[in-house]
């Protein structure tokens, strides 16, 4: 786990000195926000998992109504389910469940302004920071997470004013968060079974 952290920190200290050197010729900013999280593949549905994000990102206009931003967050995302979700008493094959998994995000995207409204579309590289998985209220300690995942992004913005702008996103894995197939495991963009993050993200953002 160490080992993996001090991978993703050096990571992130390229991408932040990458950006720190353009940033005279690139636009930027913060941004923060929380999301809503599901995993495909878990046998539990519903956008039940709650986590926050936030970091910063830059942008490069590359035409008249279109910019390529890149970005550096965290974000949490995960699984929950609970007994009292649906009002039913748990079994052994829909025990109460627990799902934390935290990721250095860097997501590139290609973003289309109309007005007010902004449109968005790009794809996700996540490093796994930290995870944490509980089964009928207790830590299952097996490490079976990827490191790196890759995803889809497809969101749009509204700007209240020049400076600060909403989003709304959703965020799906291309492959499999876990190493190895688990029962319920589903099929998405090939033949293999997985686990798939999906997330619904609401943020704020704000130009420097």
């Amino acid at each position: 786990m160490k080992e993996r952290l001090l991978r993703t920190l050096l990571i992130a200290f390229f991408c932040c000195s990458f950006i720190s050197v353009f940033a005279q010729k690139f636009g930027g900013g913060i941004t923060f926000g929380g999301v809503s999280s599901q995993v495909a593949g878990d046998r539990h549905s519903g956008f039940k998992k709650a986590g926050v994000t936030g970091g910063f990102y830059v942008n490069l206009e590359i035409g008249n109504h279109s910019l390529l931003q890149m970005e550096l967050t965290f974000m949490q995302k995960g699984s929950r389910y609970n007994m009292s979700d649906d009002a039913v008493v748990s079994d052994d094959e829909n025990p109460p469940y627990l799902l934390r998994l935290s990721y250095i995000s860097l997501p590139l995207i290609y973003q289309y302004q109309m007005k007010r409204f902004m449109f968005e579309g790009g794809l996700n590289v996540d490093f796994l920071v930290g995870h944490y998985e509980e089964i009928s209220f207790e830590e299952n300690t097996l490490d079976d997470w990827r490191f790196i995942n890759f995803a889809t992004v497809f969101g749009i913005r509204y700007f209240i004013t020049e400076r600060v702008s909403v989003g709304l996103r959703t965020i799906n894995s291309i492959n499999s968060i876990r190493k190895h197939a688990v029962e319920g495991n589903v099929k998405r963009y090939s033949n293999k079974y997985g686990a798939f993050n999906d997330v619904l993200q609401f943020s704020v953002f704000y130009t420097l």
